[in-house]
């Protein structure tokens, strides 16, 4: 049987270049292991750094085809999964529990689509393969429950009457000031009390991961943010 090169294996591999970032798997640090046994039957496990489920099966038959053209390969086995690596925040901003990165939908003006734009977002995230949760941070109008189909009047569970655990909706978890108020609850607050409320709402809600970071959204956005994604089991 022909040897096998792990050079031309390699550079098999590194004929793929990511649609995104324009860079090799290699050069984004996605291939974990690249190894061919004695029948020649070559196997890739790749770790892609964001959301990638929509460009998975794509870049599998890619890859798969470019490693069986290699001399002396019989076939080639690739698996495809993604971990979510967290931004550091700044030195001086404490991390949120369950949090792992945020993305910060804002604007000065009200009316311009910024809930539709976060939903939107979140959930493109999550068919991407992302765990998502939502924030709605607005706090005079909030609208998001309404947008995932949240029944009105439904209130979110409490743990230890400290925590909040968010709603579930189309898969994602949300929390918003529409579930802990009523349209009757006079809401004339302003400046630091708006803040504490947003906060509170971040920082005391039971995200389902154990370990992330994400900075504070403005009182004027709704906020979506990919969560932990772990990668899943290789499989064929």
């Amino acid at each position: 049987m022909t040897q096998i090169s792990q050079q031309a294996l390699e550079a098999a591999v590194r004929e793929y270049r990511d649609p995104y970032l324009e860079k090799d798997l290699y050069e984004l640090g996605a291939v974990k292991n690249l190894g061919a046994d004695e029948n020649g039957k070559v196997t890739l496990i790749v770790e892609l750094p964001y959301p990638s489920k929509g460009i998975a099966g794509g870049l599998k038959q890619i890859v798969t085809n470019a490693l069986e053209n290699v001399d002396g390969v019989d076939s080639a086995e690739v698996h495809v999964g993604q971990k979510i690596h967290s931004y550091k925040v700044q030195k001086d901003i404490p991390s949120v529990p369950g949090v792992k990165n945020i993305i910060a939908v804002a604007s000065g003006k009200g009316g311009v689509g910024k809930s539709t734009t976060a939903v939107n977002l979140a959930l493109a995230l999550q068919a991407e393969g992302a765990r998502v949760g939502i924030l709605d941070a607005d706090i005079y109008g909030p609208s998001i429950g309404m947008m995932l189909g949240v029944p009105e009047g439904k209130r979110p569970e409490t743990r230890e009457n400290k925590y909040f655990v968010p709603m579930e909706a189309h898969g994602l978890q949300a929390n918003s000031m529409a579930f802990v108020v009523t349209e009757k609850t006079p809401m004339v607050w302003r400046g630091p009390m708006v803040s504490g409320a947003v906060m509170q709402l971040l920082q005391q809600t039971l995200w389902n991961d154990s370990s992330s970071t994400c900075p504070r959204a403005p009182a004027t956005s709704s906020s979506p943010w990919p969560r932990k994604s772990r990668s899943p089991a290789p499989s064929s």
